[in-house]
């Protein structure tokens, strides 16, 4: 495991625990404020951390993979511990469990980090206007917003530091190494930027809240007297009804001698005998963990297949391609049934299977070598855009990477078989890419 893997962890579970604890904080769960915003999101990076470490691994070591349920439910006890609660022990688990696979198994991207800071700033600016109206109208000597603005400003400070970590911890690098003047350069503009950015937010922000204050300033005072002018003689309708049925039951002497219990004494009925907790309500916190470590084995198992399955596919697409014959099968009458069997199983990916999609992984194995290997997740068409942008192709490569993709594009997706002649010429495009590349690289 790498730092930049780590690293690029960090910085989504720390925007995630942002969510998480400013979401506890909106419901109550926790109390609003910096302090403690901060410490929850110190607490569940780490264990997020630490989760995925032990996910990340657990697909090689069958050990590492078994404590990931141990330290799972351990979170959930925990959890059940600080706010005294099964259903948020339960949800926490929940979410942490899913998002140890999630964040570790999607990576990160600029639009996943932008959505999550708007979330986490938009509760607690939900927060903020909550508080501040209630706190105003109920306790306006005694509230006090900063709590307030001081999770507004973690959450923002948080996605600034965020958005530059991710940019320097980025995955893919150019291939040439920019001189030291130059990457300050750009460094302090990239800077530059985000702190303008970050004080426009701020201000825009500011503005706003000191509008709406102004605002209800004005209305406070007209909307409470017109609340009051409605809902007055509704309550004073109540109290007459009160006082009346008070002086009709004061008129009838059946009530007195209930209330006062007069001559009643002997007549009491016994004192209920104490059946004690429900055994259904002693046993439920041990059903709900069977139920809990059922589940997470359960899922798992399937999690431990699953992977395993696209393991061994990647085993044999990874396979050498160097014998790219296929096997000549058998005349004789015992070994030519044999071969009828497992030459579907084990004949090699190979030019006489299929021609076109050979070419292809040819062109992809000479992208490779330069230095430009495609995603499992991207299309041939977002391969073609990646390499168009990629400073170390030249025109002359790019062309004839754009005509093989079209020839494949027709192939795969069109369903429209070449011809030999369309054939013949993404075979010498590939031949001339390869040919390419070896006079460009001298070492080669």
């Amino acid at each position: 495991m790498s730092f930049s893997l780590v690293g690029r962890w960090t910085l989504t579970f720390w925007l995630e625990t942002l969510l998480v604890g400013a979401s506890l904080m909106m419901l109550g769960w926790m109390t609003a404020g910096f302090g403690a915003l901060l410490f929850f999101c110190l607490a569940g990076c780490l264990l997020l951390i630490a989760g995925s470490w032990l996910y990340h691994h657990g697909g090689r070591h069958t050990v590492l993979h078994l404590l990931l349920y141990p330290f799972v439910l351990g979170v959930g006890v925990l959890s059940f511990v600080l706010y005294g609660s099964w259903l948020i022990a339960l949800a926490l688990a929940g979410v942490f469990f899913w998002r140890i696979q999630g964040a570790a198994a999607n990576g990160i991207s600029h639009v996943s980090l932008l959505r999550r800071f708007v979330l986490a700033f938009m509760v607690c600016l939900l927060q903020l206007v909550v508080a501040a109206l209630y706190g105003t109208a109920v306790h306006p000597d005694t509230f006090s917003p900063a709590p307030y603005f001081g999770m507004l400003a973690l959450v923002t400070g948080s996605y600034v530091l965020i958005a530059i970590g991710a940019y320097l911890l980025r995955e893919e690098a150019l291939p040439i190494r920019l001189p030291a003047r130059l990457r300050l350069l750009l460094a302090g503009q990239v800077l530059t930027t985000r702190l303008l950015l970050t004080v426009g937010y701020v201000a825009a922000a500011s503005a706003l809240l000191g509008i709406l204050a102004l605002l209800w300033s004005w209305v406070k005072g007209p909307l409470g007297t017109g609340l009051y002018m409605l809902i007055e003689p509704v309550l004073q309708q109540l109290t007459e009804w009160f006082s009346g049925l008070s002086q009709v039951l004061d008129k009838d002497q059946r009530v007195h001698h209930a209330l006062n219990n007069d001559g009643q004494g002997g007549n009491l009925p016994l004192d209920p005998v104490s059946q004690g907790e429900p055994l259904f309500s002693l046993l439920e916190p041990y059903l709900i963990g069977i139920a809990v470590v059922v589940s997470l084995f359960l899922l798992g198992r399937y999690m431990w297949k699953r992977r395993n399955r696209q393991g061994q596919a990647e085993q044999k697409a990874a396979a050498p391609a160097m014998d790219l014959a296929p096997l000549p099968p058998s005349t004789e009458g015992e070994a030519a049934a044999e071969w009828d069997v497992s030459k579907w199983f084990q004949k090699p990916f190979g030019p006489t299977d299929d021609a076109t999609r050979y070419a292809y992984f040819r062109f992809l194995q000479t992208m490779d070598k330069q230095g430009v290997t495609i995603h499992p997740h991207e299309t041939t068409q977002e391969f073609l855009q990646r390499l168009q942008k990629h400073p170390a192709l030249t025109a002359v490569q790019l062309e004839l990477a754009g005509k093989i993709t079209a020839f494949y594009e027709q192939y795969r997706y069109l369903e429209r078989p070449l011809s030999q002649q369309e054939l013949a010429e993404m075979q010498q495009a590939v031949q001339a890419l390869v040919a390419y590349g070896q006079t460009s690289d001298p070492g080669g």
